[in-house]
């Protein structure tokens, strides 16, 4: 279905869009600067530090979807 906005198949998002808080986008740059840290250093040791410094997706997704302070309310019995 044309909505008469040829854009060549390109998806543009507005400006606004939550697109970007995606949890998989955030996996997909976490990947990346994994990767990175990998081929950038000579130990495993290193490169941990290096992601652990870089990588935000974990910071970005917890702020994004906060837990709630009491887990009971889920209806689960976690520790």
């Amino acid at each position: 279905m044309q909505n008469g906005d040829d854009t060549g198949g390109e998806v543009k998002e507005p400006e606004n869009s939550t697109v970007d808080d995606w949890m998989g986008q955030n996996i997909a740059r976490d990947e990346e600067v994994a990767d990175r840290a990998m081929a950038e250093n000579d130990t495993v040791e290193e490169a941990e530090a290096q992601f652990e410094r870089e990588a935000d997706g974990k910071e970005t997704h917890d702020e994004a979807f906060p837990r709630p302070d009491d887990e009971s309310e889920l209806g689960t019995d976690a520790p």
